[in-house]
């Protein structure tokens, strides 16, 4: 009875994440140094792999993973360390995006991009 609501939610998280990623994306780029943004990419890149290492890749598993950032979110938004803040934001918008499902892949596609397009070499 309720089956449209679910999916009229699901479209609206999903268009929400697309909508937010690139915005968080285009204000640490703008706020930080670059040195700060090669950081922040280096974060994101480590916590997107323990998660999926961690935790598994399922939907019940990435929804863990997704508490445990969250509770580290609020740690840093406590410790007010700007950096680790953007890092997890963005983290925690990819695994959301992943719980979503296809039509959240843009939000996906242009944290991938952030990431590989500041990736220090070596």
């Amino acid at each position: 009875m309720f089956r449209w609501f679910l999916t009229y939610r699901a479209a609206m998280e999903a268009r929400q994440l697309n909508r937010d990623a690139p915005e968080i994306i285009t204000h640490a780029v703008e706020l930080f140094r670059p040195e700060r943004v090669a950081e922040i990419t280096t974060l994101i890149g480590d916590h997107i792999k323990r998660a999926h290492g961690q935790y598994g890749t399922n939907a019940i598993d990435l929804k863990r993973a997704l508490f445990d950032y969250q509770r580290l979110h609020k740690e840093a938004r406590r410790r007010g360390d700007q950096t680790a803040l953007s890092a997890l934001t963005l983290t925690i918008i990819y695994l959301r995006a992943e719980i979503a499902g296809p039509a959240a892949a843009p939000a996906r596609a242009a944290i991938d991009g952030f990431v590989g397009e500041n990736e220090k070499p070596g």
